[in-house]
């Protein structure tokens, strides 16, 4: 599915890109994703946690994937 119509961004992008261990601000650079109209911003912070859910069991004190940050 594409999450970012301005850039066209799929929502298996942005989960590759979180897997790497990036938070959503950092998806959102490396992606474009949430950069234009800014529509798809809560879709791309959804998908980041969702990635986050369930690569970390029991994610550290302090991980930058443990949130959702804009």
């Amino acid at each position: 599915m594409i999450a970012c119509s301005c850039r066209v961004v799929s929502d298996r992008a942005i989960r590759a890109a979180a897997a790497s261990g990036l938070g959503v601000a950092d998806v959102r650079r490396a992606t474009g994703a949430g950069s234009d109209c800014g529509c798809c911003i809560d879709t791309v912070a959804q998908l980041v946690h969702e990635e986050a859910a369930t690569a970390c069991s029991s994610p550290c004190p302090g991980c930058p994937r443990g949130g959702i940050p804009r």
